[in-house]
């Protein structure tokens, strides 16, 4: 591409920054997927709403009273960890939905499988009821009411479009905790319906050490 088109290229992108402010999450979705985004109905769809609160409390109500620990997520990752954060957090919690309900299986009857979803990035799980399937992300925070943009994000073009791979419902699980000398207390939980989401759009170019340092690029060594 000559620098005249890429010029060009930019300019259309920062004028589409400008058009695409406050989208909703059920437009990227559906035009980056080309798979339906079903607006969730708290009526219609009670008795799965009911089941997927179902397993929160359980979670919500065991880790209330005992910190999930570094030592648990180290555990359940088998492997040392550098960080130990919220992100942690909710990739543990991502697990304790699964094994919940594999626990506690005879007692529902919409939901009849949750599995994790390969690969990072929105969503992560998946959860399969008798008509329809539910895309699930899972959060975890300290700081509900306070935020910044990467809290939520969604990459068109990346491994998630290869995730949603039929139309469904589009939730948003995010355990609400408390951090502690010796690690994360769950506090509530709040579950939210991504289509009615609103995002902005980033635009922005990167690279890293090895791009940076080339010997191209170099003017002292």
């Amino acid at each position: 591409m000559s620098s005249g088109s890429i010029i060009s290229a930019i300019r259309v992108i920062k004028k589409k920054r400008a058009e695409l402010q406050n989208t909703s999450m059920k437009n990227i979705i559906e035009a980056s997927t080309n798979r339906k985004v079903i607006s969730f109905n708290k009526e219609k769809y009670s008795d799965i709403l009911k089941e997927i609160v179902s397993i929160s409390k359980i979670i919500n109500k065991k880790y209330s009273r005992k910190p999930i620990t570094r030592k648990i997520f180290e555990k359940y990752r088998g492997k040392p960890v550098n960080a130990f954060r919220n992100n942690e957090v909710g990739d543990f919690c991502e697990f304790l939905i699964v094994h919940t309900f594999k626990e506690n299986k005879k007692k529902f009857k919409e939901i009849i499988e949750i599995k994790h979803l390969k690969k990072k990035g929105y969503p992560d799980l998946i959860i399969k009821t008798k008509k329809y399937k539910i895309y699930l992300e899972i959060k975890a925070t300290s700081r509900p009411y306070k935020g910044s943009p990467r809290d939520f994000y969604y990459s068109p073009g990346s491994a998630s479009d290869s995730k949603i791979d039929s139309d469904g419902l589009h939730l948003l699980l995010g355990f609400i905790t408390k951090e502690t000398k010796d690690g994360f207390l769950i506090n509530g939980f709040k579950i939210a319906d991504v289509s009615k989401i609103k995002v902005k759009l980033k635009p922005e170019f990167n690279t890293d050490n090895i791009g940076i340092y080339k010997k191209i690029n170099l003017i002292y060594e």
